[in-house]
């Protein structure tokens, strides 16, 4: 009876010992089956590839613009901004009536001032003329008077020799001696106010052939200054010669029918005019010659600044073309925040072509420790996962840890990190099919 109450106890210890073992191994088992899933890589040392796309404009260097005709009414614009243009090509048209009315008008001011100015020469040639002859007549009568004074002269150096040959005998008498002398001082004195009347004639004909010449000189200085348009002054001379230009130039317009022409071939980068509206002084046009160069411009933010520099070599696509070419990064300039790109094109190169998209291969120095970019755990803060050993349930479990670590660089596929604990043997985790938190126990 006591054999049989023994057996029955350690059938059921046993019974319970094998319940207790298939619970724990139960136990273990959902224990294990609730542990993270994790993959894992060691780091290496390698280089960061980058590649680095940015879309930009296209813009014409030193581009030309089409001064508008001041004034003139515009009838039709026949371009648009983008547009291709060959030389010859029509970029716009006035209307012809409006030219033709101007052009009247400027031609009968024309007229008027040319006839003002004839007049004006006609009567500086006949003031020229007239003071020529007063000139002339002066000459002719002082010189009448000079020689006719000096016919008295010698009449009375004559008379004087002739008296002085009729000198009285010695025995004469005193009255005939006295009126003989009183004679001959009369002789004298008629001589010497002759003399001193031939000076003073001498002296004003200085006087007046000076005067004379003056006003001589002054009528061919003003017959020459009406002849050269000299007295209208320098913005006189300025406003006749702009009036005659555009004379010209309306007359050249007429002839092309009122069309204005591209000189040579290009696109068009702006229009400042419409139908209807009356142009001025400024530029209505813009255009960028083919023969002349162009610059791409893009902007980089700050994180792609450290991998693109001045002198690196770039790929540029334009959209719509088929056109590619490898050209260097001119300058880069920071502006707004960003980084401003500018490459100067080959002449002909993006003709046509407003938009661009630029392409850069960038290779990095080699860093020690590169992970796959799906390793960093972005909690607030560049992180990893690495696997570390411990004691748990199962004996020698693995865990993870979470450390923060310092981004070098990274590209799409694999991340540059700097820490001073990281060594070539550690095991970061790259994978896990759940959540994982700072000392949790995961499998392979």
């Amino acid at each position: 009876m006591q054999t049989e109450s023994k057996k029955k106890l350690w059938r059921g210890f046993a019974l319970f010992m094998v319940a207790m073992l298939i619970m724990t191994y139960v136990s273990r088992m959902v224990y294990v089956s609730r542990m993270p899933r994790v993959k894992w890589s060691n780091p290496m040392s390698a280089s960061i590839r980058n590649k680095i796309t940015a879309e930009g404009t296209v813009e014409a260097v030193n581009a030309q613009a089409v001064i508008g005709m001041d004034g003139l009414l515009v009838e039709t614009v026949c371009v648009a901004a983008g547009d291709r243009m060959e030389a010859g090509t029509v970029l716009y048209e006035v209307n012809r009536e409006d030219l033709l009315a101007q052009l009247s008008q400027l031609e009968a001011q024309e007229q008027a001032w040319q006839n003002q100015e004839q007049a004006k020469r006609r009567e500086a040639a006949t003031n020229t003329t007239r003071a020529q002859e007063d000139y002339d007549m002066d000459v002719i009568e002082l010189d009448r008077r000079i020689a006719e004074e000096t016919k008295k002269l010698e009449e009375l150096m004559e008379d004087l020799d002739t008296h002085m040959f009729r000198i009285p005998e010695e025995d004469a008498s005193d009255e005939i001696w006295i009126a003989w002398a009183d004679e001959r001082l009369r002789f004298d004195r008629e001589i010497a106010e002759k003399k001193r009347m031939i000076e003073d004639i001498q002296l004003e004909k200085e006087k007046i052939l000076r005067q004379a010449d003056r006003e001589l000189e002054d009528a061919r200085r003003a017959q020459s200054a009406a002849e050269s348009g000299l007295e209208l002054g320098a913005s006189g001379i300025s406003q006749v010669r702009e009036r005659q230009e555009r004379i010209a130039l309306l007359k050249e317009l007429s002839g092309n029918e009122g069309k204005v022409r591209a000189k040579s071939a290009g696109e068009i980068l702006e229009v400042m005019m419409q139908s209807g509206m009356r142009m001025g002084a400024d530029a209505v046009l813009r255009y960028a010659d083919d023969g002349g160069s162009r610059i791409f411009c893009t902007v980089i933010t700050q994180e792609q600044k450290p991998l693109v520099h001045t002198g690196d070599m770039v790929q540029l696509t334009f959209p719509g073309s088929a056109e590619e070419v490898s050209e260097t990064i001119d300058s880069i300039v920071q502006e707004n925040g960003g980084y401003t790109v500018k490459i100067r094109l080959e002449p002909g190169v993006a003709a046509g072509r407003f938009e661009g998209v630029m392409e850069l291969n960038a290779t990095s120095e080699i860093y020690d420790f590169v992970v796959p970019v799906k390793a960093l755990r972005n909690d607030g803060g560049n992180a990893i996962y690495v696997l570390e050993e411990k004691e748990g349930i199962l004996g020698t479990e693995l865990c993870v840890r979470s450390m923060t670590v310092r981004l070098l660089d990274k590209n799409e596929e694999y991340a540059a990190i700097a820490d001073e604990l990281l060594t070539g043997d550690i095991k970061v985790v790259t994978e896990c099919d759940r959540e994982l938190e700072n000392g949790m126990a995961v499998k392979e």
